[in-house]
């Protein structure tokens, strides 16, 4: 008797689970509630400042980096897994960012000599 009645109450319990009738839904509200902004032009300083920092960059290395991904700027802060110069994109932890896209990139880790 008692294991009927844990059962109905299972099944009961059920009905109050989570359900997502509509997947991505509220991905796509809070894509679009994004604030959009122009991609902004590098100065030449910024621009080689950059790319002095990509060519000493490693992989296992810490970084923090704001970059231009889709219609707005993202920061991301973790470990350089991938740096692909022949392609131009590099990529922190699972993200992929290509070399152009990057507006400002600092490295974390204090331990590090160049």
């Amino acid at each position: 008797m008692d294991n009927v009645k844990t059962q109905r109450h299972a099944d009961r319990a059920m009905q109050f689970a989570p359900f997502a009738a509509l997947k991505g839904y509220y991905e796509c509200v809070r894509m679009q509630e994004r604030i959009t902004e122009p991609k902004k032009e590098l100065s030449e300083d910024e621009a080689e400042t950059i790319s002095n920092i990509l060519n000493k960059l490693r992989v296992g290395i810490t970084v923090k980096i704001r970059y231009y991904d889709v219609d707005a700027y993202t920061n991301i802060e973790g470990v350089v897994t991938e740096v692909n110069t022949p392609y131009r994109r590099l990529k922190v932890v699972k993200t992929v960012i290509p070399f152009d896209d990057i507006y400002s990139i600092e490295l974390l880790a204090k331990d590090i000599l160049f």
